[in-house]
């Protein structure tokens, strides 16, 4: 295919994911779970996905020390569009992961088109579970863990925040740990494609583990270091496991000579493209 055609492509991807994910946003942002509340004329409003989330939300991780006022009229608004989005964006993953395999189908060789489906199953597990983590531990966490520090200047409860800050700080927290738990999947891919040797994980894993608590401590807002180090316990065992089970399936490359993996002629080991078809040894 040509540039224009790979391009084109790609536009008409693209139309179906948008398209696709405005539908499922306005589902979950409207669609009455009990029609029948519709009907009733002195109803003030009626429940949708969306609100039921978003009571999940608030039930599951606000203490009760801890007070939610909106400060602008505009607030609950916000809000409800901010948490259709997010909802909206799980309900059509699965088109979205479909538009995305598909359009990578075609360069995709027979040994990397078998690893598809188990890299999608293991994405989704891991991101899954990294989900619930932020929910029922991390999230929850942030604000017991801010309590010392509210007393600690003279502050007692009951503790008002704003409600925009409060969801935010959730959705962002239970984000950001499900994307956390499937770096492990990235790990292992370029282990297995030979992209990066486990001995450079092993030479440099003091450099990784400091860079990891590094971007860990970031995406967890506030909280101090014992929050941090919550997320980071568990993504570093992973990114060690994945870098032990990596290496097991990783192309061995014996010092001295070589072997490509595209055409299969050998040669002399130490340049990185094969002279005989001109491609990248890793």
């Amino acid at each position: 295919m040509k540039i224009v055609e790979h391009i084109d492509e790609l536009r008409r991807r693209l139309k179906v994911v948008f398209i696709s994910l405005v539908v499922s946003i306005l589902l979950v942002l409207l669609f009455p779970l009990n029609p029948s509340q519709i009907l009733n004329l002195s109803a003030t409003y009626y429940e949708t996905p969306t609100s039921v989330f978003l009571h999940l939300v608030l039930s599951g991780t606000l203490p009760s020390s801890f007070v939610l006022i909106p400060f602008t009229i505009g607030t609950p608004l916000e809000i409800l569009m901010l948490a259709a989005v997010i909802l909206g964006i799980l309900v059509d993953m699965p088109v979205i992961v479909y538009e995305v395999y598909r359009f990578i189908d075609p360069a995709l060789k027979p040994e990397e088109r078998r690893m598809v489906y188990p890299v999608i199953i293991s994405a989704t597990v891991l991101f899954a579970i990294g989900i619930l983590f932020g929910y029922f531990v991390l999230a929850r966490f942030i604000f017991v863990a801010m309590v010392p520090f509210y007393t600690a200047i003279g502050l007692h409860a009951p503790y008002y925040i704003a409600a925009s800050d409060f969801f935010t700080i959730v959705f962002l927290c239970v984000l950001f740990c499900g994307f956390a738990f499937i770096t492990p999947v990235f790990v292992f891919l370029v282990l297995r494609f030979g992209i990066v040797s486990p001995n450079a994980f092993k030479k440099y894993r003091l450099y990784i583990w400091f860079a990891t608590y590094i971007i860990t401590a970031i995406i967890t807002p506030d909280g101090g270091p014992l929050l941090d180090l919550l997320l980071f316990i568990p993504v570093i065992t992973m990114l060690e496991l994945s870098v032990i089970i990596g290496g097991r399936f990783s192309p061995r490359r014996h010092e001295g000579e070589g072997k490509c993996r595209f055409c299969g002629e050998e040669w002399a080991g130490g340049p990185l493209f094969c002279p005989s078809c001109g491609k990248s040894s890793r």
